[in-house]
């Protein structure tokens, strides 16, 4: 367990660090480049999500080997062989992807994005230089999930820390004192992506199990995980349009200053997985090996304390997020025309990204099983129905329209994907994770954030809602979240000794 518990603190630094400066920096970058050169630099975030699709399941199927090959017979030389198999692949869909999207840059300047004051060439060498970013920045995600999969949590958030660091704030420099354009945003984000590429193959290649021959391309070894990596490449096409496709839509209804407001206010929902990355990272290559080991009992108990940890720290998070958005909101960006545009859009979104990070562990308990197919159908339903509630919606109500479709998507994961599964894995467990995972953990953070809230609207309206208010506020719904679980009780208890 010591292992697991220095893998979940590598984990949280790594990636709460690694995403919370990009996020904290948003209003230097509105500040620098404007609402609709940021919209762009959304769209940016956009195309990477969009083009996950084209991983074809690669990075999950690495970290899935990499963390069962203690328990499978499999050579150190068979190992590299597919690791150097899976990169070739990898780098070759990279390259693919710049070129296309440089060669589209000009459609997608005068046809897509809906430009108010931007030129039409600006935006084209934006994209032309977009493309040259992803040809660096795409293979980062396979030497990540090999990284993982070896448990090199440390290493790998070590990395990571550093080289978001300097993309995240480098950049800002170069904006404020040498050129506030987003050439030179671009241009930046590429010169980093290719230092941490390289970065990134040299540290999983030294940690790769070793053998004296030289690894090479294995068609044998592809055709090991090929069904695999085809399921993950179904499930990655039809999470595309669950993930994705609310964001393509806006791109291209709404103005790039509306779509700005729109990105910002769903990175604000999705830095509810600065808590759950860690968490699932750390846990699904011990699902993973529990499972191909056969060890249900304790595959079960992990489960669960994984789950009531996860839940532990979602509630607080997210509450706090919902009934104090419009305050954070105002204290960080310090523009009320932004606040006025976005707060509303974020407590949607807030509310369905956390039912989405209450089945991260689930979904990884799935794919430990190996069950991809289950995954598919429920995207692929979840997308029938709701893709054309999607335009419904939008053409309606606009971004709002949007965001009814997240929390509708994501509570369906909850009341009906849970369900479903369950009646095939740990098929005694549900009734525990809805009350023991879930409801418990949420009670006590949910009643102490709203009685906080309804006493300083009443009672105390006059008194200045400032970040140690609200840090305060956090600190309080932590304290009670976690003292109310048997669990942490025990751990704290015996931190303390008590």
């Amino acid at each position: 367990m010591s292992s697991i518990k220095i893998n979940i603190g590598a984990n949280f630094i790594g990636r709460i660090w690694s995403a919370a400066i990009g996020i904290l920096l948003i209003p230097l970058y509105i500040k620098y480049l404007g609402i609709e050169s940021y919209g762009l630099v959304g769209f940016y975030a956009t195309l990477v999500g969009s083009l996950t699709i084209l991983d074809m399941g690669l990075t999950a199927t690495l970290n899935r080997e990499l963390a069962k090959q203690g328990a499978k017979n499999r050579t150190n030389k068979d190992i590299r062989n597919l690791a150097f198999s899976l990169e070739c692949i990898y780098w070759c869909i990279g390259l693919l992807i710049s070129l296309v999207v440089i060669l589209l840059s000009g459609f997608i300047a005068k046809h897509w994005v809906n430009v108010e004051s931007l030129s039409v060439p600006v935006v084209k060498n934006s994209i032309i230089l977009m493309g040259i970013v992803l040809a660096f920045q795409w293979p980062i995600a396979l030497y990540d999930g090999g990284l993982r999969g070896l448990e090199k949590h440390v290493l790998n958030n070590t990395i990571a820390v550093i080289m978001t660091t300097l993309r995240a704030a480098g950049v800002i420099v170069v904006l404020k004192y040498y050129s506030a354009t987003l050439d030179a945003f671009f241009l930046w984000q590429a010169g980093i992506s290719f230092l941490y590429v390289m970065i990134m193959k040299i540290a999983l290649w030294k940690k790769m199990p070793s053998h004296y021959e030289r690894s090479k391309f294995s068609k044998e070894q592809i055709k090991t995980v090929w069904r695999f990596a085809a399921g993950m490449t179904s499930i990655s096409a039809v999470t595309f349009f669950i993930a994705q496709i609310d964001k393509i839509v806006l791109s291209k209804i709404l103005p790039l200053s509306q779509f700005g407001y729109y990105t910002l206010a769903f990175t604000i929902a999705s830095s509810i997985t600065l808590i759950v990355m860690p968490l699932s990272l750390t846990f699904f290559p011990r699902f993973t090996k529990l499972v191909a080991a056969g060890n249900d009992e304790e595959l079960k108990s992990l489960y669960h304390k994984a789950c009531r940890l996860m839940a532990t720290f979602i509630f607080p998070v997210s509450f706090v997020l919902i009934f104090f958005i419009q305050d954070i909101l105002g204290i960080w960006t310090r523009s009320e025309v932004t606040t006025q545009n976005t707060y509303l859009l974020s407590q949607v979104l807030i509310i369905g990204s956390m039912f989405n990070a209450l089945m991260v562990l689930p979904y990884n308990l799935i794919i430990a099983h190996g069950w991809v197919s289950f995954s598919i159908y429920q995207n692929a339903i979840a997308a029938v129905i709701l893709v054309p509630m999607l335009f419904l919606w939008t053409n309606l109500y606009g971004a709002m329209g949007a965001t009814f479709v997240w929390l509708s998507v994501n509570a369906g994961y909850i009341f009906i994907s849970q369900p479903l599964m369950h009646r095939r894995l740990l098929k005694t467990e549900l009734g525990k994770w809805y009350w023991n995972d879930t409801l418990l953990p949420m009670i006590p953070s949910l009643l102490i954030v709203l009685l906080i809230k309804i006493f300083l609207k009443y009672f105390m309206p006059e008194f200045p809602h400032n970040l140690l208010l609200i840090g305060c506020i956090l600190a309080i719904a932590f304290a009670v979240s976690i003292l109310n679980m048997s669990d942490t009780r025990l751990l704290l208890k015996k931190a303390l000794k008590f």
